[in-house]
């Protein structure tokens, strides 16, 4: 018999991390293992996506106040009783709310880590960052998308502790048909010159500002193309300051959320990475996937294994805005 498992995630925001969660427990549902996806806040600002993973049920905390927080182990601890195993499927809450319910309710626990911990950390609360660590020290199961992950954490909590079993399981890309390319469906305007494009949520981590200002230095050399930037996210506001700013405004696009940027990617010509720092970036996947020619920073961690050190793609050293425009 499979075992039952438990899944634990922030929120249903549309990212990298919660994607994978997502495809993950479809794929375990469509082979019939019994999977329960648990999400413990709601957070009215962020740009949720809509679920469709089948019969999956999923419990909504929807917790906010410092109370309803103070109460979540427990709370989830009753869902954990009804599994054989608890997933924390990000790094931080999810990691430590589920390695709590688990404990209080004597299950095992495995962690999953999306991203270069190392650099994460630095934009959390101390507090958040000693708890994390503690719970790392003592969590038996870890998973990472990258080497430069597992390296990330072995960074942060210096070594791997003793007796701990840390996995390296790359992130998959669901079977698809291709989609053809319809312009005048998605913005004739944008496709009216060659597209750089990018994809991600509009947060500091992406780096678009960078990018932005390597696509109007790149106009400023008489080098005809559009940017065109998919997501959305905390920072719309500032980076379409920097795009007037920089006077660039009639060529740089920023139309939103896109729920499949499959058929955005076909109709483009090269796709740029300038993360600051990343996991295993799915979108740099997607777009090798669309056959697109693709310029990356070497941010830690991720794009140096997904173009195999620059054999797939060009890579450019990290935070190197010059090397990046002229790559």
């Amino acid at each position: 018999m499979k075992p039952r498992l438990l899944f634990v995630i922030p929120t249903l925001t549309i990212g990298g991390a919660e994607v994978m969660n997502l495809r993950l427990v479809e794929q375990l549902r469509v082979r019939e293992w019994k999977v329960r996806l648990a999400v413990l806040f709601d957070r009215g600002h962020e740009v949720l996506q809509r679920v469709q993973i089948g019969e999956v049920p999923i419990k909504m905390f929807r917790a906010r106040t410092g109370l309803q927080k103070m109460f979540l182990p427990a709370r989830l601890a009753l869902l954990a009783l009804q599994a054989d195993m608890v997933v924390g499927g990000f790094e931080f809450a999810a990691t430590n709310y589920g390695f709590a319910a688990a404990k209080l309710a004597a299950k095992p626990f495995l962690s999953w880590n999306h991203t270069a911990f190392d650099r994460l950390q630095a934009t959390v609360r101390r507090l958040d960052r000693v708890v994390s660590h503690t719970i790392y020290r003592h969590c038996e199961d870890i998973v990472f998308p990258s080497e430069g992950c597992k390296v990330s954490l072995q960074r942060a909590i210096r070594g791997q502790p003793r007796g701990s079993r840390w996995h390296v399981i790359e992130n998959f890309m669901e079977p698809h048909a291709k989609k053809s390319f319809h312009p005048e469906r998605i913005g004739r305007q944008i496709f009216s010159r060659p597209v750089v494009v990018s994809v991600g949520r509009l947060a500091w981590q992406k780096g678009f500002d960078r990018l932005i200002r390597v696509h109007a230095a790149l106009r400023r050399r008489g080098i005809d193309h559009h940017l065109l930037i998919l997501g959305e996210g905390p920072l719309r506001t500032e980076l379409e300051n920097l795009v007037r700013a920089l006077g660039v405004s009639s060529s740089v696009f920023m139309p939103g959320q896109v729920m499949d940027p499959r058929p955005w990617l076909t109709g483009c010509q090269v796709f740029a990475l300038s993360s600051r720092y990343e996991g295993l970036p799915l979108v740099l996947l997607e777009a090798l996937d669309a056959g697109l020619p693709c310029v990356a920073m070497d941010c830690p961690s991720g794009p140096a294994e997904i173009l195999d050190n620059g054999k797939f793609g060009l890579l450019t050293p990290a935070d190197d805005e010059a090397a990046f425009e002229q790559a």
